[in-house]
C-alpha cells in the first residue's frame, strides 16, 4: 500500500461525502465540502489516499485565517481506524499550517470523543475552554488549542 497525502478535488467529494455519512451523526453534505474547496478562501482540504487503489482513507480539514489555523475535519473511514493514519493526516496538516505561517491552531471536539482528545493531546493540544450546547444534541465541546513550533517532534 502507498500512502499519498494531496488536495481533494471535486471528483473526490462522492466518495468524501460516503464517509463523512458513515461517520457522523449530522454528516457535511457534499454542497458544504463544494463551498469549502471552492468558495472559502481560508480552506485547505487534504485527502489520505491509497495510492495503489485509488481510495480515500481520510481526509482533514483546515482554515488558515492570518497567523491562526483552525482543524474542521479529522475523518479516517471506519475500516482504517486504529492504524495511526489521523497521525499522519494531522503532522501532514500542521507542517502545511507552519509554512503559512501559523503560531497556533485550534479546534473542537465533542467531550464523549475520548479517542479524537486522546489523539490531540498526543499532539500537544490542551483544552482551554467548554463550548456549552455546541452541538446539535446539546453536547458541550472542548476548545483545544496548540501553540506551534518548529520543533516540535509530535509526529513520532
Amino acid at each position: 500500500m502507498t500512502l499519498q497525502i494531496c488536495e481533494v478535488v471535486d471528483k473526490d467529494l462522492d466518495e468524501i461525502t460516503l464517509i463523512e455519512e458513515e461517520l457522523y451523526l449530522h454528516p457535511w453534505k457534499k454542497k458544504d465540502f463544494e463551498y469549502e474547496i471552492h468558495e472559502n478562501p481560508f480552506a485547505i482540504y487534504l485527502k489520505l489516499l491509497d495510492a495503489d487503489s485509488n481510495e480515500i482513507m481520510g481526509y482533514f480539514g483546515f482554515w488558515i485565517k492570518f497567523e491562526q489555523a483552525e482543524i474542521t475535519k479529522v475523518s479516517i473511514k471506519r475500516k482504517y481506524q486504529g492504524y495511526k493514519l489521523s497521525k499522519l493526516l494531522m503532522a501532514d496538516g500542521e507542517k502545511r499550517m507552519m509554512l503559512a505561517g501559523c503560531e497556533s491552531v485550534t479546534l473542537e471536539v465533542r467531550i464523549s470523543n475520548i479517542k479524537a482528545i486522546n489523539l490531540y493531546q498526543k499532539f500537544n493540544y490542551k483544552i482551554v475552554a467548554t463550548r456549552k450546547h455546541y452541538y446539535d444534541n446539546g453536547e458541550d465541546a472542548y476548545l483545544m488549542l496548540k501553540e506551534l513550533n518548529q520543533n516540535d517532534n509530535t509526529s513520532d
